[in-house]
């Protein structure tokens, strides 16, 4: 499967999930509420009235946010045997593009509104609950490494690289002809990688710190100590 922002999950056989877009659902009621708050003196009655509704509905969208994902990883790991998917990085997917005073960044509200969207559609919840679920039902699941296999750049059918933008949304190999969705294609070529082992990733939590242990103090001889021992 291939996750995705226009629809959430695409699958090798064509299936999709569709995005359920909690956050851009609720945003003329977000942006409704944070103007009439702005309006009020920071610290009044009716600011902390318009904040405590600002915080439920914050709460009512990741509800509702984790209701989903719960549902469609369950099914995902009760339908399937092997789930195959590649290793999203939704940290630096989503860092922003202000850039500094001295290289300002370009597109900067066009970046925040897509990083709104990574975000809200939960994608590293996902492979976490995905993780931890796999282990009750049997399922095995095979992470890929992105930057070693480029499931979106790579064909299906040949395994060649096809160079493609974000707005591309069809693969079209001008090396064999294989032609797909976009999305589908790079499902197929997680699933190929699932059998075919060599850059998957384990997908395990990661391992907590262990405490650094103390060194010993090294007791050195003087000059004058060491030609007494010869």
């Amino acid at each position: 499967m291939d996750f995705g922002l226009n629809d959430w999950a695409t699958f090798d056989d064509g299936e999709t999930i569709a995005n359920p877009r909690f956050v851009r659902d609720e945003m003329p009621r977000m942006a409704d509420l944070q103007r009439q708050r702005a309006r009020k003196r920071r610290g009044s009655i009716r600011y902390r009235r318009f904040s405590r509704q600002v915080a439920k509905l914050h709460e009512r969208i990741g509800n509702l946010r984790r209701e989903f994902l719960h549902k469609q990883t369950t099914r995902m790991v009760k339908a399937c045997a092997v789930l195959a998917t590649e290793e999203l990085r939704t940290q630096n997917m989503s860092r922003s593009a202000k850039g500094t005073q001295q290289k300002p960044g370009r597109m900067v509200n066009q970046k925040a509104g897509l990083n709104r969207e990574i975000l809200s559609a939960g994608w590293s919840m996902a492979h976490q609950m995905l993780a931890y679920k796999v282990g009750e039902t049997g399922t095995r699941l095979h992470v890929s490494n992105t930057r070693l296999l480029k499931p979106s750049q790579r064909c299906a059918a040949c395994w060649e690289i096809v160079p493609k933008t974000l707005v591309q949304r069809m693969h079209v190999c001008p090396h064999c002809g294989h032609t797909a969705p976009r999305d589908q294609n790079a499902a197929s070529v997680v699933l190929i990688d699932a059998h075919t082992p060599g850059t998957g990733v384990a997908a395990r939590p990661k391992p907590l710190a262990r405490p650094r242990a103390k060194s010993k103090s090294v007791t050195r001889e003087t000059p004058a100590t060491a030609s007494h021992d010869v």
